[in-house]
Order: C-alpha cells, then structure tokens, then sequence
C-alpha cells in the first residue's frame, strides 16, 4: 500500500506540473498575441532621409521614440536628393534612389504616414518644384499625412528651401511642418562642426522630436 501511495502522489505532482506548464505556456501565448495585435493596431510611418537622418539608424533612443506608438520604416541613405539624380558618396557604389524613386518602389507598401528629411544635397532654386513632385506621387498612393522637416540652417544656405516647406500647407492638405530648424537652434552639442551633422545626442534629439509631431499632428 505505500508503494501505491507513493506512485499516485507522483502523478498527481506531474499532473500538477504539466498544468503549471500548459497555464504558463497559454499566459505567454496570450502575451505574445496581445503584442502582435498590439503591433499591428499602430499606424505605419515610412521615415525618408538623407545622411542626416541616418544618423538615427543605429540610435535605440531615437528608435525607441520613433516606435513607440507608431510602426517604423526607416528609409535612410546618405547623399540622397528629392528628385534629381542623388549625389555619390566616396567609396560607395553608386548614389542612393532619390525619395521620388523611392517613393514609387515602395508603391502600396508606403505608409499610410510619410516623414521627409530630405535636402540638405538639392538646390534650394529647385526645392519647391520637386516638393510638388514628391507630393503628387504621395497623394496618389494614398499617404494620409505628410511630416516634413524643416533643414537645420546656420550658415544661411537653406532659407529658399524652408521658405518652400513653410508654404506647403496651403497647397496639400494633411502637409505638417515639423520646424527641426528653429527647434535645434540654440543646441549646438547637437551637432558636429558643421552644424547640420548630429551627435549620438542630437540623433536621439531628432527621434523625439519627429514622434512628438507625429503624436502632436495624430491629435488633429
């Protein structure tokens, strides 16, 4: 008889283990597809710039904000340019798609939100005719909401460029300013010497403040 008493108290304990494991197992399932759902209920963001922007890519706080209540596609290149041919970087292959490219590759798959960081590399005398160009390709994909920054400007090279940018709203509904220029300027630790380029610091800095007009722009 204690032999059998032994035996049903250890199946008990295995009974008892497998339904600790099949609960815990079901708990994080359950975690696991909340996450999914979770994820999939965020709105898409196609993030598009140049080697300023980039500088975000391998930032986890600038990630980190860009993700957190949006789904981020982060379409970055250095060199890149709206629609004229994009410049070469030394030691690279070839120059990168320029956004118009881009923008058509990325066709339906483009998000429903577009954020554009782009012309530090174009001519400010073009800049407004090939602001138009993108857009129409944009609202004939569907993109909703167009966010795009102003450049960060401290030798006054770009002022016919965020001249353009300031203009937009008038012309294409659902076009956000997100002013970078005037809300970087008194944080020179932001940048490199060239003043345009950003630190570890100022790329976290950009990432937080490009979610915050996302955030801002969504309240609307």
């Amino acid at each position: 008889m204690g032999i059998l008493t032994f035996r049903s108290r250890t199946s008990r304990t295995v009974v008892s283990v497998r339904r600790s494991s099949i609960l815990a197992l079901a708990v994080i399932l359950f975690a696991i597809g909340f996450a999914v759902a979770a994820a999939a209920t965020k709105a898409k963001v196609t993030l598009i710039g140049d080697s300023v922007a980039d500088r975000m890519e391998r930032n986890p706080v600038a990630i980190s904000a860009l993700n957190d209540q949006f789904r981020l596609n982060l379409e970055t290149r250095g060199c890149r340019r709206l629609v004229s041919t994009s410049c070469t970087i030394q030691g690279s292959s070839g120059p990168p798609p320029t956004v118009l490219q881009l923008v058509n590759r990325l066709s339906q798959n483009i998000g429903k939100i577009v954020v554009v960081d782009v012309g530090y590399n174009d001519t400010p005398s073009h800049y407004d005719h090939d602001l138009d160009t993108v857009m129409r390709v944009l609202r004939k994909l569907g993109v909703e909401r167009v966010v795009w920054l102003t450049l960060r400007d401290p030798h006054h090279v770009y002022q016919a460029s965020n001249a353009d940018i300031r203009r937009e709203p008038k012309e294409w509904p659902g076009f956000v300013i997100a002013d970078w220029d005037s809300y970087s300027e008194n944080h020179p630790s932001w940048f490199e010497s060239d003043g345009i380029h950003l630190t570890h610091l100022g790329a976290a800095k950009l990432g937080e403040f490009i979610s915050s007009v996302l955030v801002h722009s969504a309240r609307r």
